[in-house]
């Protein structure tokens, strides 16, 4: 599955990606979801505001990209810190009438018009903490789940950006580091 801005008129587009600030996820994503399948479906991640909300408001942008765009299924990426299932419950109900809330990371939240793969990254806080927990599994080394412990680590490994570390990693690590992502990445690829 491969990642872009903006789609061709060839690309089989099977979500459209809302995240927080993004940066990082939006890195990550692409190259997890290259190793799986690598191209033949396609995610539409925008740098445009529409795309960035923080938290739960991710889910407030649904209704007016599917209202500009048509897309009608999504994959929302958001951190832990911002996230219970309590306040998902909660908003879901403040923004559809109806709507089966199934699945526990990734959830899966399906409505008369949209369906809404949500996966929430970090164990306690955010993606880096997925990230480190790659490290381990990959070199057995302990590193804090931080941008700058990150960067400085894959610099003293030969790994100058994310895409080294992503290129050269087991398969299977990637798949325990980032369960709830490449699940959700699985679940798009059969079912679209």
């Amino acid at each position: 599955m491969k990642v872009v801005e903006s789609p061709s008129q060839n690309d089989k587009v099977v979500a459209f990606v809302i995240t927080g600030d993004g940066e990082t996820e939006r890195k990550v994503l692409k190259f997890v979801a290259n190793r799986f399948n690598g191209k033949s479906k396609t995610l539409v991640f925008q740098k445009s505001s529409l795309s960035k909300k923080t938290g739960l408001s991710a889910l407030n942008a649904i209704d007016k990209v599917h209202r500009l765009s048509g897309y009608t299924t999504f994959l929302i990426l958001l951190d832990k810190e911002h996230f219970t299932r309590e306040e998902l419950e909660y908003k879901l109900a403040r923004l559809f009438e109806k709507y089966e809330l199934s699945g526990t990371n990734p959830y899966i939240i399906t409505s008369d018009v949209f369906r809404v793969y949500l996966v929430v990254l970090g164990y306690k806080k955010a993606i880096e903490e997925h990230i480190a927990k790659l490290i381990e599994l990959e070199f057995s080394e302990s590193v804090p789940p931080e941008k700058s412990s990150i960067k400085t680590f894959l610099r003293t490994k030969g790994l100058k950006k994310y895409k080294r570390l992503f290129e050269t990693v087991k398969l299977e690590n990637l798949e325990k580091a980032f369960k709830p992502l490449v699940e959700a990445i699985k679940v798009l690829e059969e079912e679209t």
